[in-house]
């Protein structure tokens, strides 16, 4: 997002009084240039609730995040979530703190980011070479998906369940925009590259046949 659009939103949410829910849990796991500040570095207004979390960056099982935000809207969700599951592992929390104090984080996300690097490089190198005639996607500057737009559309229901059939789970583009028929959200963060190179080799045969049929 151009910094001229970040201004543009602050500006709105400052004029209609309208609060944010800014969720960076990604923002750290950029690649090759740093991201733009949050929206809540020019937030002078407390419009701005921003959210981040540990679960992407170090271990899905580790159910720990922060907000920052107004004190009194902060007291009353952390009232909520007490009462909702008595609160995070007091174990897990200082560990989590003993990791930033003494900078292993950092040195973490230098290894994420370099290993996440490399599996988009190869998922876009899989891409070109599987599915670079029927469809377009843009390279991710960080995070674990890749969006691919395929040329003609789908029948998105039948392309995921025949790729399911094929062990090949993806997202499709339906279930962020419920006019698409065309898109698939690919995830390249964790199977190894040999799986990404079949799924996406799959995904791209599959595609090709129903645009034919």
């Amino acid at each position: 997002m151009s910094e001229q659009r970040r201004k543009e939103i602050i500006s709105l949410s400052k004029k209609e009084q309208m609060p944010i829910i800014e969720d960076d849990a990604y923002g750290d796991l950029w690649f090759e240039e740093k991201p733009p500040q949050p929206l809540k570095a020019m937030d002078h207004e407390g419009n701005i609730l921003y959210l981040g979390a540990f679960s992407k960056t170090v271990s899905p099982g580790l159910r720990i995040g922060w907000l920052a935000g107004p004190e009194p809207v902060i007291e009353r969700l952390a009232d909520i979530k007490m009462q909702t599951d008595y609160g995070s592992s007091g174990l897990s929390q200082w560990a989590a703190a003993e990791w930033l104090s003494q900078g292993y984080y950092e040195e973490h996300l230098t290894w994420v980011r370099r290993k996440l690097k490399e599996r988009r490089d190869a998922a876009v190198h899989f891409l070109e070479r599987y599915a670079g005639d029927i469809a377009t996607w843009r390279i991710p500057a960080g995070g674990f998906y890749i969006w691919v737009t395929f040329h003609k559309n789908l029948p998105v229901s039948r392309f995921f369940y025949e790729l399911l059939k094929r062990q090949v789970l993806v997202n499709p583009g339906y279930i962020y925009d419920g006019e698409d028929r065309n898109s698939i959200r690919l995830s390249y963060s964790y199977a190894s590259l040999g799986d990404l190179e079949t799924g996406i080799k799959a995904a791209a045969e599959t595609a090709r046949r129903l645009m034919m049929s």
